[in-house]
């Protein structure tokens, strides 16, 4: 029950992150302040409403990391394997030349990934809270059709009834996503990015002050 509660709410909080985005892009760059419950999770609060970062406590922060890490890998795997499955099964409904674009697409991501992850530079207190917080982006992106659908059509073009094949293909992720998360302690869920990281957090010195 606690975790359907969570998915909830953090389905909400993705929901308004992109709301957010949307009305800065909008307005000149004015993003609106988040709400209390995200506030405390990410950063101090402030009596003039704002907030910053809280200093990370690495040593603590690590410690649950290596307590929980074959948890965190079980649900990365198990995400990964939801990405695999959506892209084997969408191939099929592209023409040659969306394939080709899709693969051009697909070699991009996986070159950007591999210069991250050889990236040994020492982590800053911001790096840890951004990698922190991406889980909620990734969760948005999994559970929410629409803009992935209105993504997928623009890169690619696809016709009425590709983008029909494609909305019943995440709609199928979407559910095999949420079963996963309804599964997962909300921990490994919440640092299964900066996981893979450790040995550079392990490097890292606090940002400067």
């Amino acid at each position: 029950m606690m975790q359907r509660v969570f998915i909830a709410l953090l389905t909400v909080c993705v929901f308004l992150a992109g709301y957010w985005v949307r009305m800065a892009t909008q307005s000149g760059g004015v993003v609106p302040p988040p709400p209390a419950g995200l506030a405390s999770e990410l950063g101090a609060s402030h009596p003039d409403g704002k907030t910053k970062p809280s200093e990370v406590d690495r040593a603590k922060l690590l410690a649950e990391i290596q307590t929980i890490r074959p948890q965190i890998e079980a649900y990365r795997a198990q995400v990964d394997e939801i990405y695999t499955e959506f892209d084997r099964e969408f191939v099929k409904i592209l023409t040659p030349e969306q394939h080709q674009s899709f693969l051009a697409n697909h070699k991009r991501w996986t070159d950007s990934m591999a210069r991250r992850n050889a990236d040994r530079k020492p982590l800053t207190d911001e790096d840890i809270m951004r990698a922190r917080e991406r889980p909620l982006t990734e969760v948005y992106w999994m559970v929410t059709i629409t803009p992935r659908l209105e993504r997928l059509t623009k890169e690619y073009t696809l016709t009425e009834q590709q983008q029909a094949a494609a909305r019943s293909l995440l709609a199928m992720r979407r559910s095999k996503f949420m079963a996963l998360l309804d599964s997962t302690p909300h921990p490994s869920i919440r640092l299964s990015r900066l996981a893979p990281m450790l040995e550079r957090s392990r490097e890292s010195a606090p940002a400067a002050k």
